[in-house]
């Protein structure tokens, strides 16, 4: 009797557990569906909205004929033409204005080495301004060519080298200068890399001595006709009027001011400096001529 009992009570109670593990199961399945129920909702909503959205985008703006370019304002301090500036930019009239990529069209101007900087903006609804700097030659700079002789450069205050640009029409673009340029020599191939600043020493304090000598009162009395870099620590500047002068690398404003005190003495003299060696600490040498 006993063991009849245990038995039923068995078979009960596994009944219960199975009746139990089939309602977990079956919760459980309802959750799994309520939730991809959900995900398949938001997902769809997400989805609608972004149709809905690229739609309004394209019919309020994209395809918009109010927002179509019809003004390209150029403002360019140099030599570039509005029609060039915009050809180099790569943009024209008639696209949407606010699918114009800005910075694609500063990268192709300051891919001139012509071009110093850059700025381009909207004025919506209709109005592109491209605003453009061209680089300013300061010197020219000759080095020694492969085959054709010495090649003439330009170079800007920053030490970019430039050279005239030619166009397709074969018109040719002159970079903008002051006015007559001193010639750097003793340079090597090396240091050119049209578009680039030059990497030599020698370049830069030649550059820094130009900026120099306008400075300074012997900047009036001086035409620089060229400088040369060949030796190292040292500058060798000649005029128009072949007066020779020698510069230490170091210290500038010193020997400028002694060269300006040797050719305020030979102008009230009425004589002409023929060489000055300032690379001497004291007792500067000089020659002159009647």
């Amino acid at each position: 009797m006993k063991l009849g009992n245990r038995k039923r009570k068995r078979q009960e109670y596994l009944l219960d557990v199975k009746v139990q593990t089939q309602g977990r199961l079956r919760h459980r399945v309802r959750w799994l569906a309520v939730v991809l129920a959900a995900v398949a909702v938001f997902t769809l909503t997400c989805y609608g909205l972004y149709r809905f959205v690229k739609f309004a985008a394209t019919r309020l703006v994209l395809d918009n004929p109010r927002f179509t370019l019809t003004q390209i304002v150029v403002e360019d301090d140099g030599g570039m033409t509005p029609q060039q500036v915009t050809a180099f930019a790569g943009v024209h009239t008639g696209e949407n204005l606010l699918l114009v990529d800005l910075d694609e069209v500063r990268h192709n101007l300051e891919m001139i080495p012509l071009v110093r900087r850059v700025e381009v903006r909207r004025v919506l609804p209709q109005k592109l301004v491209i605003h453009v700097d061209e680089r300013i030659a300061v010197a020219r700079l000759r080095v020694p060519g492969r085959d054709l002789g010495d090649q003439v450069f330009l170079i800007d205050r920053a030490g970019v080298v430039m050279q005239p640009l030619r166009l397709a029409d074969g018109t040719v673009l002159q970079p903008r200068a002051p006015g007559p340029l001193s010639m750097l020599t003793g340079a090597t191939l090396a240091d050119v890399r049209v578009g680039k600043p030059v990497e030599s020493e020698q370049i830069y304090l030649a550059l820094a001595l130009l900026d120099r000598i306008e400075q300074v009162a012997a900047g009036s009395m001086l035409e620089v006709d060229q400088i040369d870099l060949s030796r190292k620590e040292q500058l060798t500047l000649t005029t128009r009027q072949h007066t020779v002068v020698k510069f230490d690398v170091k210290d500038f404003p010193q020997q400028l001011r002694r060269l300006s005190a040797i050719l305020s003495w030979a102008q009230q003299r009425q004589k002409i400096v023929q060489t000055v060696d300032l690379t001497v600490d004291r007792g500067v040498p000089a020659t002159f001529v009647n």
